[in-house]
């Protein structure tokens, strides 16, 4: 660490001195706020994940070894929370959408209006026969569905992060499509 007094106040910190922490927080805290805010771009999150750094921060204390400047350890800190809730936000947004998807061909396919209260039964359970046809899938096969059909992985980017064969994922994609349309064959009719 270079800066003298951070030295100080860390060492403080390290061995549970809640002064330490607090100013600490006061010395970095808007900065940090700043920094996750114009990473994620919503001021009520970027306030709890430096929230949440503080307190992991904190809980830590004893075992954290920082080799660079405090104030380069909390910045990267906050820098990849703020990533991973990019990441995950995206992952749920993609699932969401993917449901929503799902219940938008549902409805087009089923040519579901108001007066036909009966099609949106048969659309909810549509959706809900598609959930438990891929959750019957094996459970690899499973995996390796919803990272092509769910997260958008390319067979080659899905091998490389399973560390198996890129004919292994075109097989296993083949097995889950067969499976679902064996298992889905009477919602494939078209209705009379």
């Amino acid at each position: 660490m270079t800066n003298n007094s951070d030295q100080y106040l860390f060492q403080k910190f390290k061995s549970g001195d809640k002064e330490a922490l607090e100013l600490i927080y006061k010395k970095y805290y808007t900065g940090l706020y700043y920094h996750a805010k114009k990473i994620v771009g919503n001021k009520t999150v970027a306030k709890d994940i430096v929230q949440d750094n503080f307190l992991k921060f904190w809980e830590s204390r004893t075992s954290i070894t920082i080799n660079t400047s405090l104030s380069s350890y909390l910045y990267k800190s906050v820098y990849n929370t703020s990533l991973n809730h990019l990441k995950h936000s995206q992952v749920i947004e993609k699932h969401l959408n993917h449901q929503k998807e799902q219940i938008e061909m549902a409805k087009s396919y089923f040519s579901i209006t108001k007066e036909h209260g009966q099609s949106i039964l048969i659309a909810k359970e549509c959706s809900q026969q598609i959930d438990k046809a891929i959750q019957n899938l094996p459970e690899k096969c499973r995996a390796i569905f919803k990272l092509s059909r769910f997260e958008g992985l390319k067979n080659k980017e899905i091998a490389a992060e399973l560390k198996i064969s890129i004919n292994t994922v075109q097989t296993q994609i083949s097995i889950a499509l067969k499976s679902l349309r064996l298992d889905l064959c009477e919602y494939l009719k078209p209705l009379d």
